[in-house]
């Protein structure tokens, strides 16, 4: 998921619909000077998890875009202190099951988009990743959010490891290996219908262009369920552009 997860979490959606078995909604509301709130849930069944869990278990390289948040290492004290270093706070956090379903459920405020960047990045596993949404000058009286690319404090040595295993090359194996793995994509698989991923973001400003297939007033809606994830992979506008007025608004725009 390098750089491809961004902030408000439409492209790590892109990278899971492969397995078909996320459920996962997201909000998150700019305020007139670039700080705002955010809130996103995440979930899927137990036999899903544990078929994931054990594709791990078996090193599957699952291209790096396929993995799944590890719910049980997120730390909500983790959080909070990170957050703290980056002007983001923690107002919501649960990790329970939730009609037989693993769950997270996190609430942030944040004073800029570059600190709720870090924390997303952080709860899905990507704590090295400096990919994220940010808000530029359009140049014609409008400002745009689009990805961004930040610079960060140097991650813990851990990140790093994980980072550069990720590069290893593939171990061989033996067609036992490949059939148990086959096994366990199959049942992936037959849980295509639990895909349920919505989005919003809702900017300070009023629309004038947005790529998200749904605007309602400054709200850009991006939906992807299992009647629609073939054909909106891969399409350029999984990663969200907005255009939105910059008249009235206090936000100070990024420079690339």
């Amino acid at each position: 998921m390098k750089s491809r997860f961004l902030a408000a979490l439409l492209v790590v959606a892109a990278a899971l619909t492969l397995s078909g078995c996320i459920q996962m909604h997201s909000a998150t509301t700019i305020e007139k000077d670039g700080s705002g709130t955010a809130s996103f849930r995440l979930s899927f069944s137990q036999g899903v998890s544990e078929a994931l869990k054990e594709m791990q278990g078996m090193d599957m390289d699952m291209g790096g875009d396929m993995e799944m948040p590890d719910f049980s290492k997120v730390d909500k004290a983790e959080l909070e202190k990170a957050g703290k270093e980056h002007g983001v706070k923690i107002t919501r956090f649960s990790r329970d099951p939730v009609d037989g379903r693993e769950t997270l459920d996190i609430g942030m405020s944040f004073e800029d988009l570059k600190g709720l960047s870090f924390m997303m990045n952080r709860v899905m596993g990507e704590s090295s990743d400096n990919g994220g949404f940010g808000i530029f000058d359009n140049g014609d009286g409008n400002f745009i959010l689009r990805s961004a690319t930040y610079e960060y404090p140097d991650q813990p040595a851990e990140a790093a490891e994980e980072s550069g295993e990720s590069d290893s090359p593939m171990p061989e194996m033996d067609p036992e290996m490949m059939g148990k793995q086959m096994e366990l994509m199959g049942k992936l698989m037959a849980s295509m219908s639990e895909l349920s991923v919505h989005m919003e973001i809702t900017v300070p400003g009023d629309i004038v262009k947005s790529n998200a297939p749904k605007v309602e007033g400054r709200t850009s809606i991006w939906t992807v369920d299992s009647s629609n994830m073939m054909s909106m992979q891969g399409e350029s506008d999984m990663e969200p552009e907005i255009v939105f007025s910059a008249k009235g608004l206090k936000i100070k725009p990024q420079t690339e």
